[in-house]
């Protein structure tokens, strides 16, 4: 079942979510795809699937939707604590998050860049 706007605004006081959204559903549903696209795309790099019937990846993408909501209106305290709780979330439930800055320093080297330049000192002079 897709989530939508209505699962969002159980997700808050009803003051609160008029406040975070400025009294305009518009920015929930921005927000509601910004996260779905975001927890989608953290899902599948840890290899596994996403889909919108399973329970943590629900909870994932409330709370990353509130993490878009606090950061539209510069709560940067509380958005980044539901950053926070998302990752931490993703991560229990289907493993690391690859990151762009992550590499793959474990594995064997795959190649080898060799230039065949010599030494200057080599050659005589």
């Amino acid at each position: 079942m897709e989530l939508t706007i209505e699962d969002l605004k159980k997700e808050l006081p009803e003051q609160d979510y008029d406040t975070l959204t400025l009294g305009e559903d518009v920015v929930a549903v921005r927000s509601l795809i910004k996260a779905k696209t975001w927890v989608k795309g953290m899902i599948q790099s840890t290899g596994n699937e996403y889909s919108e019937d399973n329970d943590i990846v629900r909870e994932a993408v409330l709370k990353r939707a509130l993490y878009e909501l606090f950061s539209f209106v510069g709560q940067e305290s509380r958005a980044r604590e539901k950053a926070e709780d998302c990752e931490l979330l993703i991560e229990s439930a289907f493993g690391p998050i690859l990151k762009k800055d992550d590499t793959n320093a474990g594995g064997p080297a795959v190649g080898c860049m060799k230039n065949n330049r010599t030494n200057p000192l080599d050659r005589g002079l």
